[in-house]
């Protein structure tokens, strides 16, 4: 089989948004995993009332964006097992020619303007559901990332852990899940568009988040993609030294106050004032701008061949509280 081969993983993407490396490329060890994204039905929207609005350009708000004018493909967008160790820049690596990963071309990236005019002011990624979800489940309010599900047999002999007897022989038949290489960065940015955010970039919120919640499987694992590689192609590389600061977890809410947040783990986003008056009700718009990136992490654990044509949905819930005073 040709290393370059493009291989290809079909996702369909659902996102909801509502309230609620340094490495070099002789270091990368994933085999060159690329997807295609036939993104359905995308979209965003709030959940409850217009106590939050989106936008796609900070000028035009809603409870929905409607994310045709976002893909602009009608091939979808393609993605490739791609790297991060900050959720921010991201490489291409693995046995590519190319080292640098372009948005929209490798991974998914857009930006999404927030705006409340409620006395809370914080943003957070809220309540994942996705050990609750199958593929043909029926949409629930929530965050997950689900998927098909590739039934696959092993041409190669690796070890696929954590436990030492977790070892896939050939011909051994099983499903694997591309759902379980998806890493999700919301980054906070400073509001072009609003001259009071005063703010400099380097104190605002990033969060990576893998919304598998499973860390043994997470970044430069010694098994999975990593032996699998080995096998394949008896070639041995270095594990990473650097590892991102992930989120297996999300914020959770007081339960006697769902505008409380018991701990700020997915905080995403402090809304700023605008000067801008809501007319309706005489209250001060506060505003404040993200950039969702999504990807296949090439570094995960089950980043190699087994997820290759899967069917991945993804589905993401925004919800606006005040955060925890740690």
């Amino acid at each position: 089989m040709d290393m370059r081969k493009t291989k290809r993983v079909l996702i369909s993407l659902l996102t909801l948004i509502g309230l609620g490396l340094i490495f070099s490329s002789a270091t990368y060890a994933w085999i060159t995993l690329s997807t295609i994204n036939n993104i359905e039905g995308l979209s965003l929207t709030a959940s409850s009332g217009d106590e939050l609005q989106l936008s796609f350009d900070g000028i035009n708000f809603s409870q929905s964006l409607p994310m045709e004018s976002f893909i602009n493909n009608p091939d979808g967008i393609f993605l490739y097992d791609v790297t991060s160790i900050d959720g921010v820049e991201f490489e291409a690596g693995g046995l590519r020619e190319t080292e640098y990963a372009y948005p929209n071309e490798h991974y998914i990236s857009f930006d999404v303007w927030f705006r409340t005019d409620r006395f809370e002011r914080d943003v957070f990624l809220y309540n994942n559901i996705s050990s609750e979800m199958k593929y043909d489940s029926e949409d629930q309010v929530g965050t997950y990332v689900v998927s098909r599900g590739v039934v696959w047999r092993s041409q190669y002999e690796f070890f696929n852990g954590p436990l030492v007897t977790d070892v896939v022989n050939v011909g051994d038949v099983d499903t694997y899940y591309g759902s379980e290489a998806i890493r999700i960065s919301v980054v906070e940015l400073v509001d072009e568009t609003n001259p009071n955010d005063l703010r400099l970039e380097n104190g605002l919120n990033v969060l990576i988040f893998d919304p598998s919640e499973n860390p043994e499987r997470g970044y430069g694992a010694t098994f999975g993609q990593f032996s699998y590689f080995f096998r394949r192609t008896l070639i041995f590389v270095d594990l990473p030294q650097n590892i991102p600061n992930v989120s297996y977890r999300l914020s959770e809410m007081d339960p006697n106050n769902p505008y409380q947040a018991l701990d700020n783990e997915s905080l995403i986003a402090s809304l700023q004032p605008t000067g801008i008056i809501n007319e309706v009700n005489n209250r001060e718009f506060y505003q404040g701008k993200v950039r969702i990136n999504i990807w296949i992490e090439g570094w995960d654990a089950d980043a190699f061949d087994a997820i290759d044509k899967d069917r991945i949905k993804i589905q993401l819930q925004f919800k606006l509280a005040q955060r925890a005073q740690n």
